[in-house]
């Protein structure tokens, strides 16, 4: 993905957030529409992240994108186990 150069490509790009500048230049996204579990939070998402310009906004969007994915993907498992001190709760693993 190409690093949007303005706000409106950004907003397209990330559908799922909210973003502005703030009155200082500051730029800001929160997510539309939900709150985080404590579970999400945990595991590195933001409700909302700030950042001096565009490309770095971008950057923290799509770890966002990334740590979402893999909080919401299938636990790994080695050999068909689960890894060691590890539970299944639901399709998600937590690490104890």
């Amino acid at each position: 993905m190409t690093i949007p150069v303005i706000l409106e490509d950004l907003q397209a790009a990330f559908p799922g957030w909210c973003i502005w500048r703030s009155s200082a230049g500051r730029l800001w996204a929160t997510r539309n529409g939900r709150r985080l579990s404590r579970h999400e939070v945990d595991h590195g998402l933001s409700q909302t992240i700030d950042a001096d310009d565009v490309a770095q906004l971008a950057e923290q969007l799509k770890g966002q994108r990334t740590a979402e994915e893999a909080l919401s993907s299938p636990p790994q498992r080695d050999g068909g186990h689960m890894r060691k001190g590890a539970t299944l709760v639901g399709d998600t693993l937590l690490d104890q």
